[in-house]
């Protein structure tokens, strides 16, 4: 999104915004590349974790602007919102759809009370194995009733639960788990060597379990398995994923787990896990030691007590307001300050971080140690994080996170007077599977003997012992290496933590790993980074006009990556990610010695386009526009003057606005203004008159000619059929040309082609801003024989006759050459060209025969590159959750569909939000909106998916799709 949502503290681990030196090898042969590559990595992964981290802003603010459109569509439809609202309320009561079980085929896990660790256990084998024989899924009616017995214990919990930690005479262990984000294989990783949930082990899951990664219904369904055939051995924290409107985002911009369930089961299934994620608790205490949470601390330094009376049945506010708001808020998105720096608003403005101040009074109010959370990936790829004079502990476990960030997963346990950090990196699914039986034997029988410990009894080292010995500390993929750090906590003897840190294999076999992480990360950073350009463009091309002092569209390569950097607000790295997001040319004296670039094209370059099947609104929005010019039906002059309010020959910014504003092309103020910034044309510049008028018309129109169509054969029948008949072979046949080749042609696309070769001179096929604006300057005027800003048929039809008898050349195709037009044929063309059907044809009409002055279109995308077409998609793009949301709004059956008037008057709303009221300000007009409804594929019941419309909209390379 474009990228989840915890991530690193910029200040503490992203990339300098400046370029920097060159990493050097400090070595030749293999090990200087592995150091090398060590080093990229470990500026890509920092660069990485930054671009998510303003990802998650990017989600709070927009939350801000789909809530406040929610509000506005509940007070314009009070009957839609009762019904909203009775339909949610019943959804928080509802005992399941009570589906039909599985049939005789079904070869899935048999989920059902009696709950017991066998069946759980089960579950997790069928897990283990489903990827690879790809069995059946969970079945819905066996997902439905594990939901709703987790709904129904979790309800009756605290909202900060209490849990002992294990002694040394207990013989048990307690596992603090971090975010996992839907990755499976590191649930079963981490089960497989320090076994599963049992009497003798108990996990704590720290939040984030959905989102991102492609199975976090199967996560869910076994940590609940687990905790209804023993509560004791799981517990789980919610983490900020744990929501619904983050979990309706695509997977790319940290969302996804909205489309996993739907995919995998039914809206009613996401009703259900959202009750589940509302009555998860906000944190646990682990004996009298320690909190955990999955965020971090409230600003409010609320007392344990006050925490655990939380009423947290709700999803996580926007703008938290009471203190129970502020404290579940907090609790899930809090973040702890860098060290030394003060607390203050973190990612989003509305997020708090807390710093050790706070850390310290937090802990002393609640005879507290230590803080453990999650909800960031730590810096320098580790699974671990500490904080604050070692108060404050973040673990995260979803390793190579993404499947691209090569980064290691944590666990933290607590076992015997012991505390330990073991990092890992989990082996592929494939790996695991080979290896889950051979491990699995060596799990149970450590299981017996931890519960005959628990008994009191003393049991003999055994294989199984030492196979899973040699597991823990081997690590798969490389080896640990322990240190032993001071903490404040009190959860181990002597207040040692022992940090057992993963250390990656050195081979070949790590390299290419390493490399393949490198790449998937430099991609996933480099879509970020266009996307964003591309929603900004607008206002990077404003602030390159401010330096660009001689007008000449290049500016220093350096001052571009400042404009750049500063606009988007994002640091990047430039040594990094330079070449591939700008094309540099060599700087011209002017712009001293070095490199330049062309900030005009570095902009065009980033474009949203409509996926096939969405695309024809574009060309009927700029029809529109372009019709209603052509039927003020001026002459030249009159044109140039209505522009031209001085008479001075040129015209100004201000005098194009106000003349645009009176002519009602259905465009508002903010799509005229952006219209005007892609001409160049900003306050204090001026153009010629007829220049101008040439490039509106490149403004407004996508290069298809607004032509009338070729008369067709009636469908007469009597006696007059063969007079009609002949009459309209007649006009059908001046319609056509008749090549040198033998084949025929559309005249009036034979024409286009003709009239474009006359004025491009460098003879490339696609008109430059000089090359159509001497179609005003000069062709207009050798034209228009009796001076009267008008061209006749007859003056048309004889322009036309002496361009191809005085330079056959300019046509570069033979078959092009030596056409068959008479006078009377280039009349009857000329008629098609008079759209509006005056009987002669002024100059904006004549315009769109220059068809070749637009960009390309690209493979398999189309779109247009009109300032008007890409303000309309840059705000769609943009308020995708928005638009979500207000499609939600009117999607009464949740089908992911609306009828085309809900679907006009939810971006409708979303527009007014935007422009906050003013008219002049709304990024599409309701006219816009209609043409856009009307062009978007259908069901037969006349509905739009908006979700395939909301996909449709993607972010284009121009440069990539055509290099």
């Amino acid at each position: 999104e474009p990228l989840c949502m915890g991530c690193v503290n910029s200040r503490e681990a992203s990339p300098a915004a400046k370029p920097r030196p060159k990493e050097k090898s400090k070595g030749g042969g293999e090990g200087g590349a592995d150091s090398e590559l060590n080093a990229r990595a470990e500026r890509t992964y920092g660069a990485w974790a930054q671009s998510e981290e303003t990802d998650e802003q990017d989600f709070l603010n927009a939350q801000k602007t789909a809530v406040t459109v929610q509000n506005k569509l509940q007070a314009q439809f009070p009957e839609k919102a009762e019904a909203q609202e009775r339909k949610r309320l019943a959804a928080t009561k509802t005992n399941g759809k009570q589906r039909p079980g599985p049939t005789d085929k079904y070869t899935g896990p048999h989920l059902k009370a009696p709950w017991t660790l066998g069946q759980a256990n089960a579950l997790m084998d069928h897990l283990v194995v489903q990827s690879k024989s790809k069995t059946d899924l969970i079945h819905a009616s066996y997902m439905e009733e594990v939901l709703l017995n987790g709904v129904e214990m979790f309800k009756e919990m605290p909202s900060v639960m209490h849990v002992p930690v294990p002694t040394q005479e207990a013989g048990e262990t307690l596992i603090v788990v971090g975010d996992t984000h839907g990755q499976l294989a590191d649930v079963l990783y981490i089960f497989s060597v320090h076994g599963p949930p049992s009497t003798t082990t108990t996990y704590l899951f720290n939040g984030d379990i959905a989102d991102r990664g492609p199975q976090a219904c199967e996560i869910c369904a076994l940590l609940l398995c687990f905790k209804l055939a023993c509560p004791g051995s799981i517990f789980i924290n919610r983490g900020n994923h744990e929501n619904a409107d983050i979990n309706e985002r695509p997977a790319k911009n940290g969302g996804g787990f909205a489309n996993e369930v739907r995919s995998k089961y039914d809206r009613d299934m996401f009703h259900l896990f959202q009750q589940l994620f509302n009555n998860l608790p906000l944190a646990t205490v682990l004996g009298d030691e320690c909190l955990v949470v999955h965020g971090g601390l409230c600003r409010l330094n609320p007392s344990i007590e006050q925490m655990k009376g939380v009423q947290r049945d709700m999803q996580c506010p926007d703008l938290p307001l009471t203190m129970d708001e502020t404290i579940l808020f907090d609790s899930l998105w809090a973040d702890p300050a860098p060290d030394g720096e003060p607390a203050g608003s973190g990612r989003g403005g509305v997020c708090y971080s807390f710093d050790e101040t706070a850390t310290s009074k937090f802990l002393n109010l609640n005879s507290l140690s230590l803080v453990i959370r999650s909800h960031q990936l730590p810096p320098k790829q580790r699974g671990y994080m500490l904080h604050h004079v070692n108060k404050v502990l973040t673990i995260f476990s979803a390793s190579n996170y993404c499947g691209v960030c090569a980064n290691h997963g944590a666990i933290l346990i607590l076992r015997g007077g012991m505390s330990e950090v073991w990092e890992y990196r989990a082996p592929p699914m494939d790996v695991l599977q080979q290896t889950w039986d051979d491990t699995k034997a060596a799990r149970e029988k450590e299981a017996k003997k931890r519960q005959m410990e628990k008994l009191g009894a003393k049991p003999k080292l055994g294989i199984g012992d030492i196979a899973l010995t040699q597991i823990r500390s081997q690590r798969w993929g490389g080896r640990s290496e322990s240190r032993k750090v001071k903490v404040a906590g009190g959860l181990s003897e002597g207040n040692q933590l022992t940090l057992s840190e993963y250390v990656p294999e050195e081979n070949k076999a790590s390299l290419r790993r390493k490399s393949k992480s490198a790449v998937g990360m430099d991609n996933a950073i480099l879509r970020a980074i266009k996307e964003r350009i591309c929603v900004n463009r607008a206002t990077l091309l404003s602030a390159f006009h401010k330096i660009d002092k001689n007008r000449d569209e290049l500016i220093e390569l350096r001052k571009w990556q400042q404009v750049v950097q500063e606009t988007l607000q994002v640091p990047i790295d430039w040594d990094l990610h330079g070449d591939a997001l700008v094309n540099k040319e060599q700087a011209t004296a002017s712009h001293g010695s070095g490199t330049a670039v062309n900030y005009v094209k570095s902009l065009e370059r980033y474009q949203i386009r409509l996926a096939e099947g969405y695309s024809g609104w574009q060309t009927g929005v700029l029809a529109r526009v372009y019709e209603k010019l052509q039927k003020s039906n001026l002459s030249f002059d009159a044109l140039k003057k209505r522009f031209d309010k001085d008479l001075d020959g040129n015209v100004s910014h201000q005098e194009v606005l106000d003349t645009l504003q009176t002519l009602d092309l259905g465009l508002s103020k903010s799509q005229y203004e952006r219209a005007l910034l892609w001409m160049n044309m900003d306050e204090g510049r001026t153009f010629k008159a007829e220049d101008f008028i040439s490039q509106l018309y490149v403004m407004c129109h996508d290069g298809r000619p607004a032509l009338s169509p070729p008369p067709r054969k009636p469908q007469t029948a009597g006696a007059d059929a063969d007079t009609a008949r002949g009459s309209a072979n007649d006009s059908l046949s001046t319609s056509f040309v008749k090549l040198g080749d033998g084949t025929t042609m559309d005249g009036v696309q034979y024409i286009s082609e003709l009239l474009t070769a006359a004025v491009d001179v460098d003879k490339d096929g696609v008109l430059s801003e000089s090359e159509l604006q001497t179609v005003g300057q000069s062709m207009w005027a050798k034209i228009d024989a009796d001076g009267d800003g008008y061209l006749s048929y007859d003056e048309f039809a004889t322009a036309i006759l002496r361009l191809l008898q005085e330079d056959q050349g300019i046509l570069r195709s033979p078959r092009m050459m030596n056409a068959n037009i008479t006078h009377a044929h280039a009349v009857e063309l000329a008629r098609r060209v008079d759209v509006c059907s005056t009987g002669q044809i002024c100059f904006l009409e004549f315009l769109p025969l220059f068809s070749a002055a637009t960009n390309k279109e690209g493979t398999g995308l189309k779109g247009s590159n009109s300032a008007i077409i890409q303000h309309i998609c840059t705000h769609i793009y943009q308020q995708q959750h928005a638009l979500t949301k207000a499609f939600q709004f009117f999607d009464k059956d949740e089908d992911l569909h609306v009828s085309q008037a809900d679907f006009v008057q939810a971006v409708a709303s979303v527009g007014e939000v935007i422009a906050k009221g003013n008219t002049d300000d709304e990024p599409f007009t309701h006219e816009q909106i209609e043409i856009l409804a009307g062009n978007c594929p259908k069901t037969e019941k006349g509905e739009i998916n908006y979700q395939s419309f909301l996909e449709a909209f993607v972010v284009v390379d121009t440069f990539t799709l055509e290099g």
